[in-house]
């Protein structure tokens, strides 16, 4: 199969979301520390291709060369000459991928679920289900972050749908509370699937006052190259608020639906406050304090607390 001159390969299989993605750099770091004379591709989704560090041989898993993975005629190409020595396979269903290696010739096939277990972070997740050491929180896209901090107060009030958006009624004064203290303006960013947002009676609030920045439908890297270098951040559990994290911001991230204990940012306490609005938001807002990465001590919004907040009715 593999005939001729080779390269040993360890292929990783982790198609996703933005967030999925993000979560999957410190694995994919783990396994270039294992095996470190060999080449990693990673096949994921084209749209965070330039996530990657540059060590990373991205493929994306849309590309048809990749289809034999999931059932069809292997085609001859680049792929075909290269020895896949080891595999990991990070899906739901993962069983007919394992099967098409196998055949292919890999000489080990992992495998982990994409999904973690209650009350277990997918970062921890994903390496002991592999067998691999678990990394430090750290940001995973400093590689992507140039530049000096400003002054500035990133804000994603969406987060593709609206099963995991805080209300407005209580996002915006939050906001204008941050902006009063701490003196910054506020950049808003808006994906497609945030349209809803604009229907509601407080987005002139959020996005037409003075000095505020709107990014709508930008794409990815016109996003962080703009805000990558925010002082602080706040939104929704998203791909955009693990993106801002994992570009070294600080961050505050609300958890309305999912499990901050499973997937929220892979980052220090010092940089991430969160806030989990599963148990009511009534008396949340007014407990919210800054990340201690934020500003230094110097702001006034609440002590910088290390633990989680747990915000109840």
């Amino acid at each position: 199969m593999f005939g001729g001159d080779v390269q040993e390969s360890v292929i990783v299989v982790r198609p996703g979301s933005l967030g999925d993605t993000i979560l999957t750099l410190p694995l994919l770091g783990s396994i270039r520390a294992r095996y470190q004379n060999a080449a990693v591709t990673f096949l994921g989704s084209r749209a965070y291709k330039d996530l990657c560090p540059s060590w990373i041989d991205f493929q994306a898993i849309e590309n048809p060369r990749w289809l034999w993975l999931f059932g069809a005629a292997r085609e001859e190409g680049p792929e075909s000459r290269t020895k896949i020595e080891t595999a990991y396979v990070i899906l739901a269903h993962p069983d007919d991928v394992i099967g098409q290696l196998r055949k292919a010739g890999a000489g080990q096939v992992f495998h982990v679920s994409s999904r973690p277990p209650q009350g277990k972070h997918i970062v921890e997740h994903l390496h002991e289900g592999l067998g691999l050491p678990v990394p430090p929180r750290e940001p995973a896209l400093r590689h992507l972050a140039a530049g000096e901090r400003r002054d500035l107060i990133w804000v994603h009030p969406g987060s593709g749908g609206q099963r995991k958006c805080a209300p407005l009624e209580k996002l915006v004064p939050l906001i204008e509370k941050l902006k009063r203290h701490t003196g910054w303006p506020a950049a808003v960013t808006v994906g497609e699937e945030d349209a809803f947002l604009m229907d509601q009676a407080l987005w002139p609030r959020l996005v037409e006052a003075a000095g505020t920045l709107v990014l709508e439908r930008r794409p990815l890297r016109e996003v962080w190259s703009t805000l990558g270098t925010s002082r602080l951040y706040v939104g929704n559990d998203s791909g955009i608020s693990h993106l801002a994290a994992g570009l070294g911001v600080a961050s505050i991230v609300l958890f309305s639906a999912s499990d901050p204990a499973q997937w929220s940012p892979w980052v220090t306490p010092e940089q991430l406050t969160v806030v989990d609005l599963r148990g009511g938001v009534e008396a949340a807002w007014e407990r919210v304090s800054l990340p201690r990465a934020a500003a230094g001590g110097h702001l006034g919004v609440g002590r910088a607390r290390e633990e989680t907040l747990e915000l109840r009715r």
